[in-house]
């Protein structure tokens, strides 16, 4: 009687390929990266304007300007000489984005405001809006010319992510290596453009002299809503500073770079693993 040989079961090879986790996480870092750079290009708190009560009451002593603080201590109104009840200019905080300048006050304040003569104004410049007619906001050349350049890099740099998730997409859909090679260098593309926009709102104050009282000032008409003319004497007690939206564009670069170099990884990758033999 023969002995039957029993064939050890064979093992079913269900195993993942590395392939697929190195492809999950670039599309997960990504969705990361594209999320958080247009976050930053979207948000108003790329710079903030503020005002220094020391310099702005020094410098009211020495114009002879008549200053009262509203809010406590965080708008500063002009009293215009001879004007009507309700009438002045107000200083005002600001905070800006890539292509808005909107006043840092909230409702209920302005509804305080408003019974002390705040004018009844839209709270928010947008500079893509034509303002070449507009004499009440005049901006300097230098600083129209920055923030055109600005918001010249931010569309480019949403454009090209828009375009970069697509062919992407397409890519790794298809299998098409050289349209994810495309993707990494359109990634790539994109960052150099945020890393743009990023520098140019940097610098766009930088012919801003910080001495107080100096003749030679940022003349741009943020901070100041109402009649620009009794403001001019103490724009130089302004205060810009960056804010988090920066910060967050600059994070926002980084894993776009990171993001670029992935994809052009993942080329080389598919060239010797196809995505189908990685998947089955």
């Amino acid at each position: 009687m023969e002995a039957q040989t029993e064939t050890p079961p064979q093992e079913c090879e269900c195993g993942v390929h590395p392939s697929v986790f190195y492809l999950l996480a670039t599309l997960l870092l990504t969705s990361c990266s594209t999320a958080m750079l247009c976050a930053a290009i979207m948000t108003e708190h790329w710079e903030h304007v503020g005002w220094e009560r020391t310099a702005l009451t020094a410098l009211a002593n020495a114009s002879s300007t008549a200053v009262q603080w509203l809010l406590d201590d965080k708008v500063a109104k002009i009293e215009h000489p001879g004007s009507r009840k309700g009438g002045g200019t107000f200083l005002v905080p600001m905070n800006g984005g890539i292509w808005t300048m909107c006043v840092s006050l909230k409702e209920e304040e302005v509804s305080i405001l408003s019974r002390a003569g705040f004018p009844t104004q839209p709270l928010c410049t947008n500079y893509l809006a034509n303002t070449d007619d507009d004499d009440d906001e005049p901006r300097a050349d230098w600083q129209h010319r920055m923030q055109n350049l600005s918001i010249s890099c931010a569309l480019v740099c949403l454009i090209v992510l828009g375009s970069a998730a697509l062919v992407g997409t397409f890519g790794v859909c298809k299998h098409q290596i050289s349209a994810v090679l495309i993707t990494g260098v359109m990634y790539l593309l994109a960052g150099l453009f945020a890393m743009f926009t990023l520098m140019i709102i940097y610098f766009k104050r930088i012919q801003r002299v910080s001495t107080r009282g100096s003749s030679h000032v940022d003349d741009t008409a943020d901070g100041v809503v109402g009649p620009r003319a009794p403001a001019l004497a103490l724009l130089s007690a302004r205060e810009f500073s960056t804010s988090w939206s920066l910060e967050l564009g600059w994070g926002g670069v980084a894993l776009v770079t990171t993001t670029s170099i992935l994809w052009i990884l993942l080329s080389k990758i598919m060239r010797y693993n196809p995505l189908s033999a990685m998947l089955l």
